[in-house]
């Protein structure tokens, strides 16, 4: 019997998320989450039903039949929802989209999302709770840890290594064998020819410091 799946997000995130679930045709969504509009329980949308909050986990937690996956941008809050969901008993979903190419050897993490045109090339360690987004691209040889955000149409070379809740922004190229730091921003468009250190804003070509990143890291 076809897994059902439980989408934690309900904005334009979780779309895409659920998007690729029905493409990859592995679940069928039970429905969404929305913790931040309780109001919008028991609403019509993308499909499904939003379903309530952190109210209704345990309504699914503990039954075999029910995984979940994140469907928010926020990398902090990705990394606080796959630790409450993994704490209530739930599988965590990996969804990959069917036009997605994910090299052999790569092992994505528990509530990882490759979505459509994301390429990950051999020998590539993917941690837990990363989006790699439409079009984004990862050589062989990379580190991405948990939680990471690549945005769409961002290019890593070989041998990146991405800290913990960095966020890359859409469109950024990174050169090959640079380190971005845990919690570090990466523009939109920037060239990253140098390592960034664990949270610093970087912007430009070539990228540059703009300031510190002194909030959790931005929803999509």
């Amino acid at each position: 019997m076809t897994t059902e799946i439980l989408i934690w997000g309900a904005g334009g995130h979780a779309l895409v998320v659920a998007d690729a679930v029905r493409c990859a045709r592995k679940f069928t969504i039970a429905g969404f989450l929305d913790e931040m509009r309780p109001e919008r329980s028991g609403e019509a949308w993308a499909g499904a039903t939003i379903l309530g909050g952190l109210n209704v986990l345990s309504t699914f937690a503990g039954r075999g039949a029910f995984a979940l996956v994140p469907g928010v941008g926020d990398t902090s809050a990705r990394l606080r929802m796959i630790e409450t969901a993994s704490s209530s008993g739930f599988l965590l979903a990996t969804v990959v989209h069917p036009a997605a190419v994910i090299a052999s050897d790569v092992v994505l993490g528990a509530g990882t999302v490759a979505l459509a045109g994301a390429i990950v090339n051999p020998s590539t360690t993917v941690g837990r709770a990363v989006i790699l987004n439409t079009a984004s691209s990862v050589d062989h040889d990379c580190v991405i840890e948990d939680a990471v955000h690549i945005a769409p149409g961002t290019h890593l070379g070989g041998r990146v290594r991405v800290g913990r809740g960095a966020w890359i922004g859409i469109g950024a190229i990174v050169r090959d064998g640079v380190t971005i730091g845990e919690n570090a921003v990466v523009g939109a468009g920037a060239v990253v020819i140098q390592d960034v250190p664990a949270g610093d804003v970087v912007v430009g070509n070539p990228a540059r410091f703009l300031k510190r990143n002194s909030s959790a890291p931005h929803s999509s």
